[in-house]
């Protein structure tokens, strides 16, 4: 709307000669209770113990709630017996907004008419449990609200009801847990606030959660873990190797597949156009370890730490160790993302240099608005090390060492090395520049078949997500039309067989490849 039709839509407003706009919570609260009525379920029984638990929590006023909800309708349509959980506590700003909160509710009012609802401020708490992740949980939820780690420790000291509330919250998870039993848990994130707390007390008690997160058009899922760590990698990687060992044709239709999505993002042209400029044969880098980082504040990043406290604890480490060999030059690579004002972290780790006068020109901090493609950096290396990026498997495809200091969900698939301390880190990477530690073909195949699974068996293409464009499109239709779509059969699917919908997406394409084309 432009200023002058803006002004005048005011002016009318002020004057009561219109009807004030509805807020776009609001209308998506509105236009799902339409649902609720135009598409009615079954009063389920209530369930003592076991079956699902969804929780129901508010999420930045956005349609989540509203999504994991109609994923609930859906699972007890297809006999899976469902309880919901309805959270609305504040853990760092999660659910800051009573409105929101009160408009939830009147969702919640209706959802009643079919479902038991348990609601967690009612919850008896149990404090009995260890709670080994807790530090690590309320440390990298600073982070993510500071957009980064400077400034998370005056964070957690200026405002000790952070640590408080979450303890609290803790001990209310876990009671319920233990009180109802359940087979499973579904719910969004599983790092952020509230979502985290469920996703760890849940592993900590040996229970089984399923948990999303989406964009729009795209979905992802994940069993026992956050969506972001993509934890059913691993798994599927392996025995999608054994099940195609004398498949050679098969074997060769992921390899390709994988060749053609590192050709795109080499170039620069995939979806999110992160490298800066293409790839070229002709450029040439001589630094001998690249280290590709995360962005430090998504999801995908936190909660990953294994062998180093943090992020500039690692990369502190390691100027210290170069600077003590005066052959190893070193160059790091702030994610390209971060060249994106809405996606820019607080942390600047170029200052890191500073530190160590002793490296002169042998380590570089590569900016994300730096015109470098991080795929020519990779070629001149002996070794890579990265954080939890995807580009570890593709350097792996490439030929290239790589070392993980991180709880990585591609690091148990037979390709990466993952040293059990920092001083075998370091050991490894003292290897890797003497040329003893190298990458064989079969590991290279590994690598290969991971990122096939990663690229295009793990990211669900489908309009049926939360996200704000997605929303409206799939509020109005029937659910009958909407879990008839390939995709989202394939997500029930994965839902209730517990089966990894990586795996699942990937045998429809296998099976897709094998249909003979029709004659001409």
């Amino acid at each position: 709307m432009n200023h002058a039709r803006q002004f005048f839509w005011q002016a009318l407003q002020r004057l009561r000669l219109t009807k004030p706009r509805k807020h776009r919570f609001q209308e998506a609260i509105d236009l799902y209770l339409e649902r609720w009525k135009k598409f009615p379920g079954v009063r389920q029984a209530p369930v003592k113990r076991g079956g699902v638990g969804v929780v129901i929590m508010p999420w930045l006023q956005t349609a989540v709630p509203l999504y994991s909800l109609e994923c609930a309708r859906q699972l007890a349509a297809s006999g899976v017996p469902v309880t919901l959980i309805w959270d609305p506590t504040n853990l760092f700003n999660c659910a800051p907004s009573a409105w929101e909160i009160a408009q939830l509710e009147r969702v919640l009012d209706a959802a009643r008419s079919e479902f038991e609802v348990v609601s967690i401020p009612a919850v008896a708490e149990d404090h009995s449990g260890a709670s080994a992740f807790f530090v690590e949980l309320l440390t990298e939820n600073a982070v993510q609200k500071q957009r980064g780690e400077d400034g998370v420790a005056e964070l957690l000291t200026q405002n000790p009801a952070l640590e408080r509330d979450m303890k609290t919250h803790v001990a209310k998870v876990r009671g319920l847990l233990r009180q109802r039993q359940f087979d499973w848990l579904y719910l969004p994130g599983g790092v952020w606030a509230v979502s985290g707390v469920y996703a760890n007390v849940a592993a900590e008690m040996g229970l089984s959660i399923s948990t999303y997160d989406s964009g729009p058009g795209s979905l992802f899922i994940s069993h026992d873990g956050a969506a972001a760590h993509f934890c059913d990698i691993a798994k599927v990687v392996n025995e999608v190797l054994v099940e195609t060992a004398n498949d050679p044709a098969e074997r060769q239709r992921m390899s390709a597949a994988a060749q053609r999505k590192i050709s795109i993002r080499m170039r620069g042209d995939d979806d999110y156009r992160l490298q800066p400029v293409a790839s070229s044969a002709s450029v040439r880098h001589e630094w001998d370890i690249v280290v590709p980082l995360n962005l430090r504040w998504d999801s995908a990043a936190l909660c990953r730490h294994r062998l180093f406290a943090s992020v500039g604890d690692w990369l502190s480490q390691l100027l210290a160790w170069v600077e003590k060999h005066p052959t190893a030059r070193m160059a790091i690579r702030q994610h390209p993302c971060e060249k994106l004002v809405n996606f820019r972290g607080t942390d600047d780790f170029s200052k890191l240099l500073e530190k160590f006068p002793g490296l002169g020109d042998r380590a570089i901090y590569i900016s994300a608005q730096d015109e470098v493609n991080t795929y020519d950096l990779m070629a001149g290396a002996k070794v890579i090390l990265p954080f939890t990026s995807r580009v570890g498997i593709e350097a792996a495809i490439l030929g290239k060492p790589v070392i993980l200091g991180t709880r990585c969900y591609y690091g148990s698939c037979g390709f990466t090395s993952n040293p059990e301390t920092a001083s075998e880190y370091f050991s490894n990477l003292a290897d890797a520049l003497a040329g003893r530690l190298s990458v064989s073909e079969e590991a290279r195949e590994r690598a290969r078949v991971a990122y096939y699974l990663a690229e295009c068996c793990l990211e669900l293409k489908t309009s049926f997500t939360p996200a704000p464009p997605d929303y409206p499109h799939w509020v109005h239709e029937p659910p009958q039309k909407i879990w008839s779509e390939p995709a989202n059969e394939d997500l029930l699917k994965a839902f209730i067989s517990r089966e990894p919908l990586v795996r699942v997406r990937h045998r429809r394409l296998a099976a897709a490849a094998a249909v003979p084309a029709p004659a001409n």
